[in-house]
């Protein structure tokens, strides 16, 4: 089974939802605090760069954009599927829809305030939802895939992970440098994020072997 007990499993997603209620609590209620970290860590990743990191930058927003890691996750489920692991692929597909829905929910009943210089046209996305999305892949990497490499290739399971790492750290200051979000989204979407998954995999551990048993997905590796 890829998802095993873990005991603290239930602790770390009361503690995760509890780190994002605080920074969703302080961003509501507009916090100065909050506020100027915002408006300090957006001016310094906004400000000139050289050609590299302007690069780097344009990258990690543009790529890691909702659509691109929604088409991503339609297209890794469906190979899952077909190399029968089906419960896999559903958990992993509707975990990340699940998600989608959850952050639209609350951008839509909150009137969370707009970053700095953000104009009011974008709206907000709270918590980062391109931030968010790509956290949950890397997720899902990490559980699914990367258990699968073979021991002799040490050296290059372990350049992956790094470059995965610092994929993600470069998609969460692209988003602030390009003013799409800030740097307390960045953070609620981490938060989140990871309480999310956390909460998925409980419910992969708890309902797995049931779900195994329906016509749909008999035989799948779980």
């Amino acid at each position: 089974m890829i998802v095993d007990r873990d005991r603290i499993r239930k602790l770390l997603i009361y503690i995760f939802i509890a780190l994002f209620l605080f920074i969703a609590i302080f961003s509501w209620l507009s916090s100065p605090i909050l506020y100027l970290i915002d408006s300090f860590t957006t001016e310094i990743l906004s400000s000139s760069h050289n050609v590299i990191l302007s690069i780097l930058f344009w990258m990690g927003a543009n790529f890691s954009r909702p659509l691109i890691s929604f088409i991503l996750t339609l297209i890794c489920a469906f190979l899952l599927w077909g190399n029968n692991f089906k419960i896999p692929a559903a958990w992993f597909l509707f975990t990340m829809i699940g998600s989608m829905l959850a952050e639209m929910i609350l951008s839509l009943i909150t009137p969370w305030p707009l970053p700095v210089s953000k104009p009011s046209s974008i709206g907000r996305s709270f918590p980062s939802l391109a931030v968010l999305m790509t956290f949950l892949l890397i997720q899902f990497f990490f559980v699914i895939v990367v258990p699968e490499f073979n021991k002799r290739a040490k050296k290059v399971k372990n350049r992956t992970i790094a470059i995965i790492i610092l994929w993600l750290v470069l998609v969460c200051l692209a988003v602030v440098a390009y003013r799409y979000n800030t740097i307390s989204d960045v953070f609620a979407a981490l938060f989140f994020g990871y309480a999310w998954f956390l909460l998925s995999e409980e419910f992969y551990y708890n309902y797995a072997r049931i779900f195994v048993r329906l016509k749909i997905f008999r035989g799948s590796w779980i």
